[in-house]
């Protein structure tokens, strides 16, 4: 709100531009900024040219019998004077890229506007859409007629877990960290599954007798063709083969024909790569993995067990596949909170050093195909000189052990690093005794549990 604000009042820009997936809170937001100004609202529709602009003629409320998109603007026009620049006429088209699909002119026509003959009235364009690769081929690119607009451009992104608690209120640290992982911060799938156990959060999003509209193939069919092997692939990455040579065994495909598959869901925002967070330039360690937790949690659970969701099998699903795997899964759930809790605690200061930059290592054994590695590493300093932040995450019921801090220890020696090093292991069932005797006897290890980051978020609640 705040910088749609600094883009209504004081910025010099004419365009905003706000994106994100389905479901994560785009019309929300904006029609909460909007409430109270004077504006004009258009959200397009996929249709022929004639279509679209009937539509948006209609709502903007103007009795035009064949309008022509030149017509339209040319009434948003007329009644920007009677606006002010400090209360300018904002102008909302969602859905843009079906706008400029519509027709391959509407886009052009619509900069001209804006760059001509809206450049001295107070008109203020807000455009909206759920891809940032269509975006991308009709407003963001170089080679879009919008290139030499200067614009303010917003990404929203899922709740973190500190926001999404407030919609889980009741539940214990673990239900909000399984009902948060199945919902993966995304605010419409919170607000169905709002106080609902994780149980009760998988069947009222995934089932129910119909899928919500915020499933990752909705938005996959809206852009990319051959779904079936878009969706195994995600599955594959979900059940935890993310090296490309594994990915590329699992659906039958070559590499090289794997890698373009996998940049594509990179650039709908639902996959993500990754290497080393010391080693950003090794190829030979890079790896793949599901971007939002809910994506997860369908392709690792329901697209195999596809049977059950059709015929409502909830209990059976849960009991049978979910349940036995279901710390496994959760651990990765619980990494993104551990990492979202160490940057805002070192922000804070509340830690002793300060991190810059955070992610993780790992290194892989070729001959018997396994990793080993931190959950997360952090990069930063103490005491002006360099550090390194070792991470382990353990979601699981038994308390770690004096064992598990000495294996994290002896890991590092594996890694180049500079400078001092702190170590902190996070765990859900605590610390055993010795473990606890060692870590407080020693400054560089820190020892955190779920509650702990319970208590450490509910000081700091809205």
């Amino acid at each position: 709100m705040a910088k749609l604000d600094i883009f209504y009042h004081g910025s010099d820009r004419k365009v905003a531009v706000v994106y994100g997936r389905r479901g994560i809170g785009k019309t929300t937001l904006l029609k909460e900024f909007a409430n109270g100004k004077n504006m004009l609202w258009f959200t397009a529709y996929p249709t022929t040219d004639q279509m679209e602009l009937h539509l948006m003629a209609d709502a903007f409320r103007l009795d035009i019998v064949e309008p022509r998109l030149e017509d339209i603007l040319d009434e948003v026009t007329k009644m920007a004077e009677g606006s002010t620049f400090d209360h300018p006429l904002l102008l909302f088209i969602e859905n843009y890229p079906d706008f400029a699909k519509a027709s391959g002119d509407n886009g052009k026509i619509l900069h001209k506007y804006v760059k001509d003959i809206w450049k001295k009235l107070p008109i203020k364009l807000v455009l909206s859409g759920e891809s940032y690769m269509n975006l991308e081929k009709t407003l963001l690119g170089k080679k879009t007629v919008w290139s030499d607009i200067n614009k303010m451009i917003m990404e929203m992104k899922p709740l973190s877990f500190l926001e999404a608690r407030l919609f889980m209120d009741g539940l214990s640290p673990e239900e909000q960290v399984g009902t948060y992982g199945i919902t993966g911060g995304i605010p419409a799938l919170l607000d169905l599954a709002e106080r609902k156990k994780p149980k009760e959060a998988m069947e009222t999003i995934f089932f129910c007798g119909m899928r919500t509209p915020y499933h990752p193939e909705v938005l996959m069919s809206s852009e990319l063709r051959e779904l079936s092997y878009y969706n195994r692939m995600l599955t594959t990455l979900a059940s935890g083969n993310q090296r490309v040579n594994e990915i590329a065994e699992e659906v039958g495909k070559p590499k090289d024909v794997v890698v373009p598959y996998m940049n594509t869901l990179i650039s709908i925002g639902l996959v993500k790569k990754e290497t080393p967070v010391t080693e950003k330039t090794n190829r030979r360690k890079t790896r793949y993995s599901v971007v939002n937790t809910s994506d997860e949690f369908w392709y690792r659970y329901l697209t195999l067990n596809f049977k059950d969701v059709v015929e409502d099998n909830a209990d059976e699903l849960w009991e049978n596949v979910v349940l036995p795997d279901l710390d496994h899964y959760l651990k990765g759930v619980f990494c993104r909170i551990a990492q979202e809790y160490i940057m805002e605690e070192a922000s804070s200061k509340l830690l002793p050093f300060r991190i810059d930059e955070i992610g993780n290592w790992w290194e892989n054994d070729e001959q018997n195909h396994t990793t080993t590695g931190f959950d997360l590493v952090g990069l930063g300093t103490y005491s002006g000189e360099e550090t390194t932040v070792f991470c382990r995450v353990y979601y699981d019921d038994t308390p770690v052990e004096i064992q598990e801090l000495k294996a994290l220890i002896e890991l590092t020696r594996k890694m180049k690093t500079n400078g001092s090093s702190f170590y902190i292991v996070f765990s859900k069932a605590g610390f055993h005794e010795n473990a606890i005797t060692v870590a407080s006897a020693i400054k560089n290890i820190v020892l955190i549990t779920l509650d702990d980051i319970i208590v450490g978020l509910d000081e700091r609640s809205y």
